[in-house]
């Protein structure tokens, strides 16, 4: 039986050999993309179209002169590192939008010719360039999920965004119905957490510093897996619900156009017929759902047990065995969320490293003990996935004269408190900014004279955070410009913020603190607060991971202590 697809939804492959096809109302051009657990292609040989018609596993055909593309697939030819394929489709004319006509249907065929499914592109608008379908590995085994990202930038954009090389004429727009960093490579932050991060700044691009190892890298991949099928899941369950009851509603109100039949036999029986039908269609689409969750809980059951201990909850193992690490680890965990539908799944939120976005850690409706609980975990983590005297800590607390930095209680290490400068009045805050201003211009102005090969470790005992509370109180204009300028030059030389604040108390002070605000990644304090998900339009329930009755921050504080004098 061939599947009608709504955005998001995903069914198991049983054939090894397919077909993709696509009907549009206008001339489109059909290409593919073989994409690694990085999200982007490992070379540009990985891109097939009408100019490179195959890659490993992949096959671009056309009927003749005028006759429609096709992509045909071998799923057991795929290279073992290729983790997914996506189908993309963009009109033949480049100045077409896939809004000025009939929506696309794209058609999933085995190659004896039974149609696995169809996927009908709703709701485009400005696009000209769209991911119809992604098919790839979960469990050892082939999936295909029906994606309808749009890219308004045309091909060359999307493309691009997945790692293929190409010349553009100017700076494409960004993507209309989805966050840039998805289905590439995952988001550094949690999608839709205040907006587009910061544009880098425009000096030559530095090396990247050394990052965990191929397995950290693969489970911060996975995780990212995991909750891309926990939202189109979800995503398809609600679009099936909704079609569900739109369809009952247009039957019901048919039969009682006609007075004359509205309570007839007939009506009431077509009637029943129509719930019936709501009932068996929503049936279906949450077996689907509880299947879909079902196999992503076992999944992550299995890898959190194996991720590193910065990754990892307070509450897991692993924090026994952590030891200081040589290189950075992948990521972070900060907590973890879940939608209504599967409050069992719940899904870790892991902040990629180095931090490319500031973090904001939201108060809002929290006491000051919960506020500063946050932001020690936080910084504790941050130093447990750093090598030794890589990270260090500086702190302002204006509003509480220096209590805050008291309260982190972070111990002898590096980032200690005895280590720990503390901002306390706006003078010492200039001073500090000032410094941690002086350091990016000379990271800078060493990058850019090709002096440096690691500029994060060589200058000064390597990167900074500067965990800021209670903004914007006892800041002037000059100190104000210094943060800015922090904020948005300082994660390219090694130099982060996590703010730790109520935006109601800068509520009054324009627009130009609220752009602050809009540039970093929102961490809330308050369990069962809420995080949107531009994505797949998903509101994301958010439990922060907090300390509380944990020893590992103890031990981790006094390994850290032990490794700065010697022992």
């Amino acid at each position: 039986m061939t599947l009608v697809f709504v955005k998001g939804q995903n069914a198991p492959l049983a054939a090894q050999q397919l077909r993709i096809m696509v009907d549009a109302a206008v001339a489109v051009d059909l290409s593919a993309l073989l994409l690694a657990e990085t999200g982007r292609v490992r070379s540009d040989g990985d891109f097939v179209f009408y100019n490179q018609p195959a890659a490993p596993g992949l096959t671009w055909l056309t009927g003749g002169a005028g006759g429609a593309q096709r992509v045909e697939i071998d799923l057991s030819a795929i290279p073992a590192d290729v983790a997914r394929v996506i189908a993309v489709i963009s009109p033949d004319d480049r100045t077409t939008k896939f809004g000025s006509g009939p929506a696309p249907v794209a058609r999933l065929v085995e190659a004896t010719g039974a149609e696995v499914g169809t996927f009908t592109m709703q709701g485009l608008s400005e696009e000209r360039a769209v991911i119809a379908w992604e098919l790839y590995r979960r469990a050892g085994a082939w999936k295909v999920r029906a994606i309808g990202q749009g890219y308004s930038g045309g091909l060359a954009q999307l493309i691009a965004a997945h790692g293929v090389e190409v010349e553009q004429e100017e700076p494409a727009p960004a993507p209309v119905t989805a966050s840039p960093h998805f289905p590439g490579t995952p988001s550094p932050h949690f999608p839709g957490t205040g907006g587009p991060a910061p544009a880098a700044s425009q000096q030559p691009q530095q090396p990247l510093p050394e990052v965990g190892g191929p397995l950290e890298e693969r489970q911060y991949q996975q995780v990212w897996s995991i909750f891309q099928d926990a939202a189109r899941s979800t995503s398809a369950l609600r679009s099936a619900i909704g079609y569900a009851e739109q369809r009952r509603d247009n039957e019901v109100g048919e039969l009682l156009n006609d007075p004359r039949l509205r309570n007839s036999p007939q009506t009431a029986t077509a009637r029943a017929e129509a719930d019936r039908r709501h009932d068996e269609l929503v049936r279906r689409a949450e077996a689907d759902r509880r299947r879909d969750t079902d196999q992503l809980v076992a999944e992550l059951k299995e890898l959190s047990a194996a991720l590193p201990a910065p990754m990892a909850g307070w509450d897991s193992p692993r924090w026994r065995d952590w030891r200081l690490p040589a290189t950075m680890t992948a990521g972070i965990r900060v907590g973890d969320v879940h939608v209504p539908e599967s409050p069992e799944l719940r899904i870790p939120l892991l902040f990629r490293l180095p931090l490319m976005r500031p973090l904001w850690i939201d108060t809002t409706g929290a006491d000051k003990a919960a506020a500063q609980a946050m932001a020690r975990s936080v910084v504790v983590r941050l130093l447990a996935a750093h090598p030794p005297g890589q990270l260090n800590v500086s702190v302002v607390d204006l509003a509480g004269g220096g209590a805050a930095a008291r309260a982190y209680d972070l111990g002898g290490g590096p980032g200690g408190m005895t280590s720990v400068p503390v901002a306390a009045t706006p003078q010492a805050l200039g001073d500090m900014l000032e410094q941690l201003v002086e350091r990016v211009d000379l990271v800078q102005m060493a990058i850019r004279a090709g002096a440096m090969g690691s500029p994060y470790e060589d200058i000064d005992g390597g990167r900074r955070l500067l965990v800021l509370h209670d903004f914007p109180y006892g800041f002037d204009d000059s100190a104000f410009n210094r943060l800015q300028y922090l904020l948005h030059e300082g994660p390219e030389a090694g130099v982060h913020v996590l703010m730790v604040a109520d935006p109601q108390d800068s509520s009054t002070l324009g627009p130009m603190v609220g752009a602050v605000w809009r540039s970093m990644a929102r961490l809330p304090v308050l369990s069962g607060d809420h995080m949107g998900d531009p994505w797949v339009g998903l509101t994301w329930t958010f439990t922060p991971d907090v300390t509380t009755g944990s020893t590992a921050v103890d031990e981790i504080l006094a390994r850290l202590a032990r490794q700065a004098n010697g022992q």
